[in-house]
């Protein structure tokens, strides 16, 4: 989805739900092979901005994956989150749910159902030249949703410009037009 936000820029939407581990490799493979074509087709001049449950848990090497996972990711990795990390090295892409140094109740969503644990598996990503853009990621624990996950909000500083009124005068209704 594209947000025109005025001065011929733009916001893109993506909302993406990869496969999950159970799937095959060349399934989930595929995936981030779309996403990233994606991606690319995005100009550098628009902000970028991916939602989604990725079915990976990137975990908390900040060092290793600098300016990709903040100081404040949570949890151990699995064996999808490299599928997830690599398409943000050349694109320059941050997961901004690991910037915000939040309790654990507004940064986990998602309990798995037969073990009982608690993972961090949808993000909100973005360029990272747009980090400053983002005021604030987190779960909404509060939000009664029809679903087994718990609503993401993110909070950007983007103003949208209006569309502009038309100052031209209107013709009277019924009045003839001229050829």
């Amino acid at each position: 989805m594209q947000l025109p936000l005025g001065r011929n820029t733009s916001a893109t939407l993506v909302s993406a739900y990869a496969p999950t581990m159970t799937y095959p490799d060349e399934v989930k493979d595929k995936f981030y092979e779309e996403l990233d074509s994606l991606i690319s087709s995005v100009p550098q001049s628009e902000k970028l901005v991916i939602l989604g449950d990725f079915n990976a848990r990137v975990g908390t090497d900040h060092q290793a994956w600098h300016n990709i996972i903040g100081k404040h990711g949570i949890g151990k990795c699995n064996s999808d989150r490299l599928l997830l990390l690599r398409p943000c090295v050349p694109h320059d892409l941050n997961i901004t749910n690991t910037i915000f140094r939040l309790p654990n109740s507004n940064t986990i969503p998602w309990m798995h159902p037969r073990s009982r644990h608690w993972h961090q598996i949808d993000y909100v990503i973005t360029r990272v030249k747009d980090r400053q853009d983002v005021r604030l990621t987190k779960a909404m624990c509060e939000a009664d949703c029809w679903t087994d996950h718990i609503l993401i909000i993110s909070k950007f500083n983007v103003f949208i410009q209006p569309n502009r009124r038309c100052q031209c005068k209107k013709q009277p209704r019924g009045s003839i037009q001229p050829n």
